[in-house]
């Protein structure tokens, strides 16, 4: 079981990475117009949800992707589709998305690999 404190302080993290906050009754208790963990980010178009487990399939499959990633020096992206559902996941850290995206009034890394 992990601790109310350790998520939320998962969650004002990343929220900042945004440029936002944590909201602090996400869900259907929220009074910011939204459920999203994180508001007032730089992005008003993203909707953020967090979430903290001890593992995630996903997670282990990117490990080996990143391995071969970083072999080439390239960004590390796992796409993911299930048989028979509309749509692809894209998996890849929060620090290489932030650099790839250009932030409101900013503009991309020149360099975006952290590998």
């Amino acid at each position: 079981m992990t601790a109310n404190s350790t998520w939320k302080k998962l969650e004002q993290r990343v929220c900042e990475q945004f440029g936002g906050r944590r909201n602090p009754l996400s869900g259907s208790n929220s009074q910011h117009g939204t459920s999203a963990d994180c508001i007032q980010t730089a992005y008003p178009e993203l909707y953020v949800e967090i979430k903290l487990r001890a593992s995630f399939a996903h997670h282990t499959l990117f490990r080996s992707v990143v391995e071969e990633a970083a072999r080439e020096q390239r960004i590390p992206i796992l796409v993911t589709h299930e048989k028979y559902h509309a749509g692809s996941l894209v998996t890849l850290r929060l620090d290489d998305f932030l650099k790839l995206i250009a932030k409101p009034g900013g503009k991309k890394s020149e360099s975006p690999c952290s590998v």
